[in-house]
């Protein structure tokens, strides 16, 4: 009796009153006041509800304009309250990425959820506190006012005289249907942004339609981005076909992204957010390219001439700069690799019998070195050894014909190969690793007098099919293969550019058969789960990390989490045990657990 009186007693002082004397206690004046003026006090009182509550100094950092009118008309205001104002009761712990809340206004506020640095947005404002609980629900304390937003992405921006080009350009594209999607980051370059490409870029804009909606979809990041996401150093991939990144540079209230500068943040939409720049923002494999129509900027005008002063100066840079090339270029590409002291792949290339192939064009060479070889299984060796085609289909898979320097690379690029198959490239800035279908480049740009040549830490392997396929052909994925069907998502993992963590038959059957039999007859629970094990970029082991955070194709664009230790890798609660599969269109990870979205674990929806 004496622990239930104290805990009874402990349950008062903790349920300090209503919703509104909560506010009241916490010292929210402005709200309070507010609420009382729009009549909605005694409403808030009568019901179980959760306010997103704005804090006094959020309220100050409105226009006085926009104070005024909400202070004369007493419906504006209701309407912005109403928006803070979510029914039931919702807590920190309910809190998911990407998921959407209605609010007594009639429209959705969204959460996001920002691991990097431990913040919790609604509607792109930061809940600077959580949890404070009333006897009808609870209050979390925001740094900002949300505003209702007035439409959609397109609706935004097509409301926005500054925005004019951009909406013209979108709609050239045939982009407008792709902006209603759900969850979207746009950053809108300005008129003035694209009048200073020029009118030659322009043009070549306007005559290529693949081109302009390859620029375009770079401005589009495929999850919200708010400015409290936002970090010094990240890299965000766009929706292009390349999965570029774009790169975010914070210094204090400045934002650029690339070259551009933010010049207005956080304009809410409904189905995500607008960051307006100052600057049209070019994937590095463009910039400087003839296929916008800009020549070169290492070329020189054609009527230009070294100033005679310094002529000889010139002169002797350019004796010693040859003198040096000289030295540099040990001789062809073959001779380069021997220089380099890769003997087994010498080796190899003159018993498949390309040696002189590779002396006669223009190549690039993804050389494994002599430890690449060294870490394959003795019973391939052995196989290569004895068929001189597998071999030289294997060798031509490392061959690119051109010249491909580091600076060339870009995220997601795929390069045609001597045995017909395509290299996939991958750019991890976070560990500054350049991988070539998920080996390692330890060594770049050895420069041949017909090519160049890149070191790798493992022998690659031609791909044996898509990811579909290589499920498809796996007998311990069969449970996976199964479900896909089930829920109609092959044509979905014939995309290109994924990851996939396939979990294995024995990993469904521990879901147990309550939980399979409720996936069986929810078509759509199914393709939920199934989606949360897709990731819409390539995520080979060279670029995982300790702690990582990647967001899926789930509707809510949950997140997975990577453990790194030493050579074991965890996802979520599951093991990889077999990494880096290579498919035409990704790459496969074997897994021993299914992966549940957090949102769902424990939850009835899943028959637990």
């Amino acid at each position: 009796m004496l622990r239930v009186l104290c805990f009874t007693l402990a349950l008062h002082a903790v349920l300090a009153g209503n919703l509104v004397e909560v506010l009241q206690s916490d010292g929210e004046s402005t709200l309070v006041s507010l609420v009382q003026k729009a009549g909605l006090a005694d409403a808030l009182t009568q019901g179980t509800f959760t306010i997103f509550a704005p804090s006094n100094a959020a309220f100050a950092k409105l226009p006085a304009s926009l104070m005024a009118t909400l202070g004369s008309d007493v419906n504006a205001l209701a309407n912005v309250l109403k928006y803070h104002v979510v029914s039931g009761s919702i807590r920190k712990q309910d809190a998911s990425n990407e998921a959407q809340l209605d609010t007594l206004a009639g429209k959705k506020i969204r959460f996001n959820i920002y691991n990097h640095n431990n913040k919790v947005t609604a509607e792109g404002s930061t809940i600077s506190r959580f949890d404070l609980q009333a006897s009808n629900g609870y209050v979390h304390i925001l740094d900002t006012v949300m505003l209702p937003p007035e439409g959609s992405i397109v609706d935004l921006v097509a409301g926005n005289s500054e925005l004019s080009t951009l909406l013209s350009k979108v709609q050239s594209a045939n982009l407008v249907s792709a902006l209603q999607g759900d969850g979207l980051t746009v950053f809108a370059p300005t008129n003035d942004a694209f009048a200073r490409l020029g009118s030659r870029v322009l043009d070549n804009l306007a005559n290529n339609p693949q081109l302009l909606k390859e620029i375009l979809e770079y401005h589009v990041v495929p999850h919200t981005e708010y400015s409290a996401g936002l970090y010094n150093g990240k890299d965000a991939r766009t929706l292009d076909t390349q999965h570029d990144v774009i790169r975010i540079h914070v210094s204090g209230d400045s934002v650029h992204v690339n070259n551009g500068k933010v010049i207005k943040a956080d304009i809410a939409a409904t189905n995500g957010v607008v960051h307006i720049i100052d600057h049209v923002l070019l994937p590095l494999r463009f910039i400087g390219s003839a296929i916008l129509g800009k020549s070169s900027l290492l070329q020189r005008p054609p009527n230009e001439t070294v100033a005679d002063p310094h002529s000889r100066k010139n002169m002797f840079r350019v004796l010693c700069f040859t003198l040096a090339l000289h030295a540099v270029l040990g001789g062809n590409l073959v001779e380069v690799l021997q220089s380099a002291g890769e003997s087994t792949l010498i080796s190899l290339v003159q018993k498949a019998g390309l040696a002189d192939a590779l002396t006669q064009g223009t190549f690039t060479i993804f050389a494994p070195s002599n430890a690449a070889f060294a870490k394959l299984p003795a019973s391939l060796m052995a196989t290569l050894g004895s068929d001189v085609n597998a071999l030289a289909n294997v060798l031509k898979y490392h061959v690119v014909s051109g010249s491909i320097r580091k600076q060339d690379a870009s995220n997601e690029a795929q390069l045609d190969t001597l045995a017909g198959k395509k290299i996939r490239l991958n750019i991890y800035n976070h560990n500054h690793k350049v991988t070539a279908e998920g080996s390692p480049i330890t060594r770049f740009d050895l420069q041949a007098s017909n090519g160049y040549v890149h070191i790798l830490d493992t022998v690659m392997l031609p791909p044996e099919g898509s990811i579909v396929d290589l499920v498809a052909g796996n007998s311990e994925l069969s449970t996976l293969l199964s479900k896909v069907q089930s829920a109609n998502l092959v044509s979905a993992l014939q995309g290109d550019g994924l990851t996939v963590f396939a979990p294995t038959n024995d990993a469904f059957a521990r879901l147990g058969s309550r939980v399979l039999n409720n996936l069986a007859n929810n078509p759509q629970l199914l393709k939920e789960i199934l989606e949360y094990h897709v990731v819409p970029h390539t995520e080979y082991s060279a670029g995982l990390y300790n702690r990582e955070h990647v967001r899926t194709l789930d509707t809510h664009h949950d997140i997975i989490r990577i453990r790194v230790s030493g050579d074991s890798v965890q996802v979520n609660n599951g093991n990889v045990i077999k990494a880096d599969i290579a498919a035409t269109n990704g790459v496969v990870h074997i897994i021993d657990h299914v992966l549940l979205p957090l949102r769902f674990i424990g939850s009835a929806v899943l028959g637990k």
